[in-house]
């Protein structure tokens, strides 16, 4: 059988995990809040966006990106996943 690491924890604990947890949404919530967006580009009349052309990107963009990357495969960038956390 494996090991556990789930143990009981007294009420300070608790009430410590509570309060980190208000903490962390309350900062999460303030720098949500700070997101600036087109007042049209979340409400419409029909639910669902207008069709477009999308955007074009800077030719640059692509080759930089992939002179940087240090793995590449069939135009695509190959990273370990989780690795840059």
């Amino acid at each position: 059988m494996t090991k556990s690491l789930w143990r009981e924890i007294s009420p300070q604990e608790k009430q410590q995990i509570k309060q980190e947890a208000k903490s962390l949404l309350n900062n999460f919530a303030s720098k949500i809040n700070k997101i600036k967006t087109h007042p049209n580009h979340t409400k419409n009349n029909s639910g669902s966006r207008q069709e477009g052309t999308g955007w074009t990107t800077d030719p640059e963009f692509h080759d930089t990106s992939f002179a940087n990357a240090p793995l590449t495969k069939n135009n695509f960038i190959i990273a370990e996943r989780g690795k840059w956390t």
